[in-house]
């Protein structure tokens, strides 16, 4: 049985000052990862390489309700918390503009982190707004592994949050899986996944729901997004293909279910090497035409805003990129960004509108 963990405030106040000399919220821990609160400040984390992309940068008006859900329901810590850097804000012309942010982590986890970001001083919009699943534009949803997917949804909807549909049993490649897609605030939508048959290895320490492993998106045109980040980023093929059930019934993404023995998902899942984190999956739905709000993906807007990716060489990245005539969206410029200390970043955009942001660690 999946288990629910409150953490405890006096706990919380216990804990040292967090970055930028505040008091941390239940639930922060000042701890570098591997390391013990006395060496969270002087000690940058090293992102692993190649290993696909390292946090999601989510955009939303109030941290509060998304940070208490990860912490209530899945035991996330807050890694980290504090100012937005006011270079960071400049690099995307949002001079004048501020905000706060907190890192959440899975405890003991090294990826797979969500950085929740709150602009002040400037308009916002929704990057999606009132968009049907197979509109194109920025990040669709963080994807997570559970114990039992439908708890999940019951802690959402004692917040008043609803889903596309009910949790729904599917067959992918002979894997037997259960899913429901949870709409949080502000456009973010969490896909929690919970494997029915057979039992799931490597994920033995499931409570409430994981890190996220992969995130998804929905595109108009899936070549040119592949080649974005197979040719550009580095990223290679998982699986590609199609999925189409073979009789009408309720979808895990609110296809009606007339269509979902008709309309064939097109989908590639790319990770930069084997494994189950940093992955992308690209999904388009064949014979579906929709709106594109990819142009609404840029800060300040609210949503799944972008995911950061550690390179080796930002200047080679940035060239192969070049050769597919993608230029940078903001940057190169020099950051401070908690945990990772100094970094050089940039930030680029794929056809539809999924932000990646480089930062190079030196």
């Amino acid at each position: 049985m999946m288990m629910f963990k409150l953490v405890a405030i006096a706990a919380a106040l216990a804990l040292a000052a967090c970055e930028g000399g505040t008091a941390p919220e239940p639930g922060v821990s000042t701890a570098a990862p591997g390391g013990d609160a006395s060496t969270a400040t002087q000690t940058p984390f090293i992102a692993e390489t190649g290993r696909g992309w390292q946090e999601a940068v989510v955009s939303v008006r109030d941290l509060a309700p998304i940070r208490d859900f990860m912490i209530e329901v899945a035991g996330y810590e807050v890694r980290a918390s504090g100012a937005l850097a006011p270079a960071w804000l400049e690099a995307w012309g949002l001079e004048g503009a501020s905000g706060e942010y907190a890192l959440m982590a899975s405890p003991g986890k090294d990826v797979g982190w969500v950085r929740l970001v709150r602009f002040d001083g400037v308009e916002q919009a929704l990057i999606r707004p009132g968009a049907q699943v197979w509109d194109q534009g920025g990040l669709f949803s963080l994807m997570v592994r559970a114990e039992e997917a439908d708890l999940v949804m019951d802690a959402a909807h004692a917040r008043g949050w609803s889903v596309f549909n009910l949790p729904q049993v599917f067959d992918f490649g002979g894997l037997i899986i259960k899913n429901v897609v949870v709409r949080l605030p502000d456009g973010v939508n969490l896909a929690v996944y919970s494997r029915v048959q057979p039992p799931i290895e490597g994920w033995n320490d499931l409570e409430g729901f994981s890190y996220p492993f992969n995130t998804m998106a929905m595109v108009h045109d899936l070549a040119a997004e592949r080649a974005f980040f197979v040719d550009g980023l580095g990223y290679g093929p998982f699986w590609e293909g199609d999925y189409i059930d073979p009789a009408p019934v309720s979808t895990n993404h609110g296809l009606p279910n007339n269509f979902s023995h008709v309309i064939p998902r097109r989908t590639a899942i790319l990770q930069q090497r084997p494994g189950e984190d940093g992955r992308i999956e690209l999904m388009h739905f064949d014979g579906l035409e929709g709106d594109d709000f990819s142009a609404r993906a840029r800060p300040p807007n609210l949503g799944i805003l972008a995911v950061r990716l550690p390179v080796d060489d930002l200047d080679g990245a940035l060239e192969r990129l070049a050769g597919l005539g993608v230029a940078p969206a903001a940057g190169p410029a020099g950051l401070d960004v908690q945990p990772y200390g100094p970094v050089r970043w940039a930030a680029v955009q794929s056809p539809s509108g999924i932000i990646v942001e480089l930062i190079e660690q030196p």
